[in-house]
């Protein structure tokens, strides 16, 4: 406290504080005058506002003018549905007095009147009855008389009432056109657009035999109120009354029409549609189909016809079931033989040869081969389920692996195409495809993806002379070195020494877990032993260094220790062994050095060295 204040009571005490007078005193009044005390200013502390206490004021502050904001606009509203409020109060005021206009006038006049009336009682009686008679007369036929103001009233609600009544009674009429042919209605139709479609008819029928003569068709309809008495005819039955209009020899008959188109007319339809049937159920087809019938939509209609365009039965039987056949080319296919393209296209092969000499040798993927093609006047559609099996293709991609040396590109997985089962739907018209529908698809097996591996094991001898042809299923375990001593040989030696200086990285051989890590008092000094497939194991001895643990999962060329000189060792080497099932096995049967030293293996050689430093 007295640091924190200290200066500025100083500064109070050297500017502030009253001190003795420094005049003279009077003559023998020195003694008297005594000093005056000194006089300090306490100072007041400002007091400091925390952050949670200018956020509560900022949010007061804020809220306070939101709510005034509030109350302004509330105002501003309310006044506006005040302004409103009085000018509709005021249009009603104004409503009510024009309303009440008429009435006030008529009491004013009645008044008048009946004074007028009373002033005649007093002078005799014939004033009077004339008075009393006026009266009357202006009370009821008076300008804003009764009946005046009730026609004012009562006229508008009557006429609206009127035109209301008109409105409902002709919605409920019904409309038609009147059509008139050679000065005779012949029918009421519905709309225009029923005629138009009974003069394609007639022109349909009139034109079926190519005949040059002109049939008028020109007809006058008129709208008109049907009533009950009015038969509503349809398209075709008003081309039926045209034609029966017109001055041609006509019949009636049942028109055959394929796909809307007319093609003729016979007397029955009946034995037509038998023989159409028949050849439907004589149509031979190999295997199991479903919904077999015509491709064209084939109608018969009952009417009156042109003569000339009436058939006889076998005429017209002949017509619908005939066929006829056409030139055309088809482009072989893998896979096709001559046979298979007779058989596809319903020629005998001797038909085939003929119009392709020595197809049934030169028969190719690509090879233009001349067909004829049966074409029905009525094809025959059917449909055909399959469930066809494609093969999906594989793709192919690379990857690196440590589990190749450097340069070496191999397949590490073999690619497979994959299948897939698809139900399909093929419609055939004439035995011909004619399109295919995909109902579902299921894939059965799935395609393998090819993976080829790019070698990035970098691990290699020192000297390109170190040459080993092995299998190379194990890598070559050290940074460097050289084999100072093989397999075998005098002293049975049951693996490869590498020699190379203390410190030089060893690598494991290839994937596996390691079995065994550390010291081993067997003569191996600081070693590692790795289980891989297929009861294969590695061992690495005489390390000066081991840097994985037993039981830890290790990779192709993934740094597991050091060289060294430990155990019953004479110099800095790794001893390498290759073990099966128990048994040593020559490590250079498995150690190939071929591309170590590419240029592939030097690209990637160097770019182990970068990840290193």
């Amino acid at each position: 406290m007295d640091t924190e204040y200290g200066t500025e009571m100083t500064d109070d005490v050297e500017n502030e504080a009253v001190t003795a007078d420094d005049t003279e005193a009077y003559p023998g009044e020195a003694a008297a005058i005594e000093p005056a005390a000194p006089k300090y200013t306490v100072p007041r502390r400002k007091p400091t506002l925390s952050f949670f206490t200018r956020a509560g004021l900022f949010s007061v502050k804020v809220g306070a003018a939101v709510l005034l904001g509030l109350i302004t606009a509330v105002k501003l509203v309310l006044s506006e549905l005040w302004e409103l409020a009085v000018s509709l109060f005021r249009a009603v005021l104004w409503l009510l007095r024009e309303i009440s206009s008429p009435m006030r006038n008529r009491f004013k006049v009645n008044k008048r009147l009946q004074k007028k009336v009373q002033k005649a009682r007093r002078e005799s009686k014939e004033e009077y009855n004339k008075a009393l008679a006026y009266f009357w007369c202006s009370y009821l036929f008076g300008e804003d008389g009764v009946f005046y103001t009730a026609f004012n009233y009562i006229l508008p609600v009557v006429s609206i009432a009127f035109l209301i009544g008109i409105v409902r009674y002709g919605s409920g009429l019904e409309y038609g056109l009147s059509v008139e042919y050679n000065g005779k209605e012949i029918g009421v139709i519905k709309a225009e657009a029923d005629f138009e479609a009974a003069e394609r008819e007639v022109q349909q029928r009139i034109s079926y035999d190519d005949s040059n003569e002109v049939i008028n068709l020109s007809a006058k309809y008129s709208l008109r109120i049907i009533n009950e008495n009015d038969t509503i005819v349809s398209a075709g039955q008003l081309a039926n009354e045209m034609l029966a209009s017109s001055d041609e020899e006509l019949l009636e008959a049942d028109g055959i029409y394929i796909d809307g188109k007319f093609i003729g007319a016979v007397r029955d339809k009946e034995p037509i549609q038998d023989a159409l049937n028949e050849r439907i159920l004589n149509y031979r087809v190999d295997g199991i189909v479903k919904d077999l019938s015509y491709k064209n939509q084939i109608e018969y209609s009952r009417g009156i016809y042109l003569a000339e365009s009436v058939m006889e039965k076998d005429e017209a039987i002949k017509l619908l079931t005939s066929e006829k056949e056409k030139r055309s080319v088809y482009i072989a296919q893998s896979g096709d033989t001559a046979a298979m393209i007779a058989q596809k296209y319903n020629m005998d092969f001797e038909k085939l040869e003929e119009l392709n000499p020595d197809i049934s040798r030169k028969c190719r993927k690509g090879m233009i081969v001349n067909v004829i093609e049966t074409e029905s006047y009525l094809p025959i559609k059917y449909v055909r389920e399959m469930d066809p099996i494609t093969f999906l293709d594989y793709e192919t991609i690379e990857v690196e692996t440590s589990s190749l040396n450097a340069g070496v590109r191999d397949i590490i997985v073999k690619g497979r195409r994959g299948e897939k089962t698809s139900h399909i739907e093929v419609t055939y018209v004439d035995g011909k495809e004619y399109s295919r529908k995909t109902i579902s698809t299921k894939i059965t097996k799935q395609p393998v993806v090819e993976q080829i591996g790019i070698g990035i094991y970098a691990a290699r001898p020192d000297s390109p002379s170190t040459v080993l042809t092995g299998s190379g299923q194990f890598g070559w375990p050290v940074d460097g070195g050289w084999v100072s001593d093989g397999f075998g040989g005098a002293r049975n030696h049951k693996g490869m020494d590498i020699a190379a200086s203390t410190g030089t990285e060893i690598y494991a051989a290839a994937d596996g877990v390691v079995v065994s890590a550390g010291w081993n008092t067997g003569g191996y000094g600081y070693f590692v032993q790795i289980g891989h497939q297929d009861e294969y194991q590695t061992v690495y001895g005489h390390m000066s260094a081991v840097l994985v643990d037993e039981g830890q999962y290790v990779t192709r060329g993934q740094l597991i220790g050091e060289v060294g000189n430990t155990g019953n060792s004479f110099g800095s080497h790794c001893h390498f062994e290759v073990r099966h099932l128990g048994m040593c096995l020559d490590p250079e049967l498995f150690l190939n050095t071929v591309d170590s030293f590419s240029e592939e293996s030097e690209k990637n050689r160097k770019k182990n060295d970068k990840k290193k430093n």
